[in-house]
């Protein structure tokens, strides 16, 4: 049996372990594209935007998990308020680009990301088959 003839991960593998990775999505969330030609006014009680000048893009589960501070951003010496997130979706064809915007629907595990609005800044594909992962910023101390 030739060794260097076949990849060290079998290519079952990935369909094998591809449930493990959806498994984790526990949150939901939607992800939605402001139109030009509108303002747009969000209602905190009601948790909602009054315009016509959204689309929606996405809608479905998701794992969210915080990337990292944005340090190179101080504003008034603070450089904890902004924080990357990566959103992990398991649909490789979105359609989300930079500047769209997550809202979190719903995160039995962590509800505190219902508070945020996310704003896209970057879209990846991942060196795993079966995820997107996209790069937000989210503003801690501005709730949505």
């Amino acid at each position: 049996m030739n060794l260097h003839g076949r990849s060290s991960l079998d290519p079952r593998w990935t369909k094998h372990h591809s449930k493990v990775v959806s498994g984790f999505m526990l949150a939901e969330i939607r992800v939605f594209r402001k139109v030009p030609g509108g303002a747009l006014t969000y209602d905190q009680q009601t948790s909602t935007y009054t315009t016509s000048n959204i689309e929606e893009v996405f809608s479905g589960p998701a794992r969210i998990q915080p990337f990292g501070i944005i340090g190179d951003m101080v504003v008034g010496q603070d450089t904890t308020s902004r924080r990357l997130m990566r959103v992990q979706v398991e649909d490789l064809e979105t359609g989300i680009n930079i500047d769209d915007m997550i809202q979190v629907l719903s995160s039995p595990d962590a509800p505190e990301l219902e508070t945020f609005m996310l704003e896209v800044r970057g879209t990846i594909s991942s060196s795993n088959p079966w995820v997107t992962d996209i790069v937000c910023e989210a503003d801690t101390k501005r709730n949505a």
